[in-house]
């Protein structure tokens, strides 16, 4: 099941992580944590082979994914881990 919200909270998530640590307010870093639990959840509905890593056709239902790949995948690996999300 597609939850529509989750490419939104995957931009969000990703603007916050890079401003992490900047001395933001104790509710940006509860919000962050639910973020990245929400990232770990997509990644984990988005990995049918359950492998541990997305392959670009893993990610074609996702429309953020798919249009970002390339830029989230560090590397050029060809694939994304978890921590190419954060």
């Amino acid at each position: 099941m597609r939850h529509p919200a989750i490419p939104i909270a995957l931009a969000t998530a990703l603007l916050l992580a890079a401003g992490a640590g900047s001395g933001q307010p104790a509710w940006a870093a509860d919000e962050l944590q639910q973020y990245q639990q929400r990232l770990g959840q997509l990644f984990r509905q988005l990995d049918r082979n359950g492998d541990g890593r997305l392959e670009r056709d893993e990610v074609r239902a996702n429309a953020y994914m798919q249009r970002h790949f390339d830029r989230l995948d560090r590397g050029g690996k060809g694939y994304l881990v978890p921590a190419d999300l954060r």
